[in-house]
């Protein structure tokens, strides 16, 4: 390549002389700048000779911000760093090329106000392999509430509308009192009749003790109903009683034997929850439930909101024994029942347990009915 172009340069040379030598001097210097004009936009020097016009020069390397940092590396910015307020100019992101934004926006500067970024990003948790993001833990799910009603506590001037079916014995039982106290604290007398819609004064503070024991008997009959048949055993409850040998206890002139065999789920306590003022006894839907003492029926039905289905046997002046949550009453207000007659069966409380709920009240205050049933 080097000897074609010194062979191509030696030919206009020679040239260059033959047509000099042909003129004249004059006419030849005139010529001169024309010809080497046009011998020198032909001529290209060696490549030894073009070192200085093909040195490459190193790219410019550009900063996070968009302006140039010559040849040297730009710093990554620190990690509590925040970058300089930026301006709505043009940005350089590659060599060559140059971003306008739209008015208000800034580009390719982290954090700018105004900028367009991403702030936070919402993910599923990860099922299956590797590492997993914990879920959040979830609430613990609500304690189920019951319709089983907290004893009322009774404050001076409160009073109870009575309903169809309700009796004394219902009342009382409701608010934890005496009967007997019930009937004096509203000057009822023999034979003790209530009517639907009458109110009741449910506060006993003023009626003494000596009061109680000079009340009489008080019936079963539930207001608004017909006058029921007192004193006699229900034909269903005979014929179903229980008649193999059970073990009873005597307390308080009270004969005593358990109604239901079954395990206790829950016992008595001090606590104010309804379920609390009496024992749970398991069992099965449709066993026997029997009468724990001998006595009479002083309210059969379901006006107690929590108490399903609830019995309510009067042993004494005194003593109470009440079966709550039955499938199948086979007994009414009024009727005579003996310890061991089948009163009703087992049914199934607010949770869906099938169980009986068995309370025992002395002058009309939970006890702890294992204290009176035989142990076993």
């Amino acid at each position: 390549m080097l000897n074609l172009l010194a062979n191509r340069s030696l030919e206009w040379m020679d040239v260059m002389k033959t047509v000099l030598s042909s003129l004249r001097a004059p006419a030849a210097l005139l010529l001169l700048p024309v010809l080497l004009q046009a011998c020198g936009g032909r001529y290209q020097a060696p490549l030894d000779d073009q070192s200085t016009v093909l040195e490459r020069t190193s790219p410019p390397i550009y900063s996070t911000d968009g302006s140039s940092a010559g040849n040297r590396v730009a710093s990554a910015p620190a990690a509590n760093s925040r970058p300089a307020a930026s301006t709505n100019a043009a940005r350089t992101v590659a060599a060559g090329v140059r971003v306008q934004p739209a008015p208000g926006v800034n580009v390719n500067v982290v954090n700018d106000t105004g900028a367009i970024r991403r702030t936070t990003i919402d993910r599923a948790p990860i099922v299956g392999g590797g590492s997993a993001i914990a879920a959040p833990t979830p609430a613990p799910a609500p304690t189920p509430t019951t319709l089983e009603p907290s004893p009322v506590a009774v404050s001076s001037g409160q009073t109870h509308t009575v309903v169809r079916g309700d009796t004394l014995y219902s009342i009382a039982w409701r608010y934890s009192l005496d009967s007997r106290a019930l009937a004096l604290a509203n000057n009822l007398a023999p034979p003790y009749t209530i009517y639907p819609n009458q109110v009741l004064n449910v506060d006993i503070a003023n009626v003494s003790d000596n009061a109680l024991r000079t009340v009489p008997t008080i019936p079963a009959e539930p207001a608004g109903d017909p006058a029921v048949a007192v004193g006699q055993r229900p034909a269903a409850a005979v014929a179903n009683r229980r008649t193999d040998n059970v073990t009873t206890r005597l307390v308080e002139g009270v004969t005593w034997q358990w109604p239901l065999e079954g395990r206790v789920l829950r016992g008595f306590s001090t606590g104010s929850a309804a379920t609390s003022r009496g024992i749970d006894i398991g069992g099965s839907r449709g066993d026997a439930v029997y009468a724990a003492a001998d006595g009479d029926v002083v309210y059969s039905g379901r006006g107690i909101q929590g108490q399903g289905d609830l019995i309510i046997i009067r042993h004494s002046a005194r003593h109470l024994s009440a079966y709550s949550h039955n499938s199948n009453m086979l007994v009414s207000e009024g009727a005579r029942v003996q310890a061991g007659d089948k009163i009703s069966e087992v049914g199934t409380d607010p949770r869906g347990s099938e169980l009986i709920h068995f309370e025992v009240r002395v002058d009309g205050k939970p006890v702890d009915p294992t204290q009176y049933l035989p142990s076993r």
